[in-house]
């Protein structure tokens, strides 16, 4: 093999060599080139569906004719058709109802304030309802700010919030006014959408808050019982513990050494005499002792008083109050003292405080109210 020959050779070798190892190196190098460092990268956010927002109610098919009672039984609203309600409190100074909505996410508050501070005008209301009221009355949203504040001509204060409650936005507007020596305030809730609709369900609320005439006056910290069947109520302290309660059937409730029954028997009392005899047969051991007649609200009937001899020998006294009713059976509040030997129709509530859950005792014939979710 001659010179240029093996020259040749070589350098087809070395060419073979090259592309050879090229064919190796250029996809690895190709792949780095394409690659780059994952920290660098910013992840693209993820969009999170809106909340889609309920179509505004029909104020045409929205009436308030049914009415909700609080729970002290002081007060009634009109409760907008479509909304139910929710929870209700009462203390020493404040009453709260709320009525809820959930398909409109619409709510609508009530609160009742004793006038503490003395406000005499509107003015002074609007200063009383001041960032740490309000902070305090919206607890339940993830974020409330006021938009506007005025004072009608008529003196209710006006206050409008957009609200936030996770990521649904709502509005709200709310109308505080004072009388009768309280404060008022009406407060509705609804979907962004449905500013219109808010105004009319506010108007409405506001326009239908009662006092039940017999209660007026009567302590906030107090609640009710109202059977719906027996028509009949009355109120004691918010201590007291319902024990059995049924629409229909006796009721118990149980304070510091007191113990109140309320129930409905098929008879009628005509005089005292009638009373006392009926008094005598209510239970073993029971000792009538007083009776007079009495007329609650067009209702007449009697109040007794008793000693019982219970099963351990003590003594305990009782007072009655027993209305015939126009259902012709006598509805009957029955309230006893333990380790009590007295003549209660010869006591005041002054003596006693509790004897004042019998004044409260009334038929309610006509009264109709929507409930609250059990507790």
């Amino acid at each position: 093999m001659n010179q240029t020959t093996r020259t040749f050779t070589y350098i087809i070798g070395i060419v073979m060599t090259i592309a050879m190892v090229g064919s190796l190196i250029l996809p690895m190098l190709s792949s780095q080139v394409g690659m780059t460092d994952p920290y660098s990268l910013t992840p693209e956010p993820t969009a999170l569906p809106e909340p889609t927002l309920p179509p505004p109610p029909d104020i045409a098919m929205i009436d308030f004719d049914s009415r909700y009672l609080h729970r002290s039984g002081l007060f009634t609203i009109g409760v907008p058709s479509g909304w139910s309600p929710q929870s209700d409190s009462s203390n020493d100074v404040e009453l709260r109802a709320s009525l809820n909505n959930a398909d409109l996410q619409s709510v609508v508050e009530v609160r009742i304030s004793k006038n503490t501070d003395g406000l005499v005008d509107a003015a002074g209301l609007a200063e009383f309802l001041d960032d740490s009221w309000l902070r305090y009355t919206w607890g339940g949203y993830t974020r409330w700010d006021e938009t506007s504040r005025a004072i009608t001509d008529d003196g209710i204060v006006r206050i409008d919030f957009n609200l936030e409650r996770g990521r649904t936005n709502l509005i709200a507007r709310q109308e505080s006014w004072l009388a009768g020596g309280d404060i008022f305030s009406a407060r509705v809730v609804t979907a962004e959408n449905a500013a219109q609709e808010l105004k009319f369900l506010l108007r409405g609320v506001a326009e239908t808050i009662e006092w039940l005439p017999q209660y007026v006056g009567g302590p906030f910290a107090w609640d009710v019982y109202y059977d719906e069947l027996d028509k009949h109520m009355l109120r004691f302290p918010s201590s007291w513990e319902v024990t059995d309660a049924a629409p229909g059937l006796p009721a118990t409730a149980l304070g510091d050494d007191l113990t109140l029954a309320v129930a409905t028997f098929d008879v009628l009392l005509a005089n005292e005499d009638e009373a006392r005899a009926w008094m005598q047969g209510w239970r073993f051991g029971v000792e009538a002792q007083s009776a007079q007649a009495v007329e609650v609200d067009g209702a007449e009937g009697y109040r007794i008083s008793y000693r019982l001899r219970n099963l351990d020998g003590g003594v305990e006294s009782g007072a009655v109050i027993a209305l015939n009713g126009a259902d012709n059976r006598l509805h009957v509040a029955n309230l006893r003292a333990a380790d009590l030997d007295e003549d209660l129709l010869e006591a005041t509530a002054e003596d006693y405080p509790w004897l004042a859950v019998l004044d409260s005792f009334r038929l309610v014939p006509e009264f109709e109210v929507a409930h609250l979710p059990q507790r």
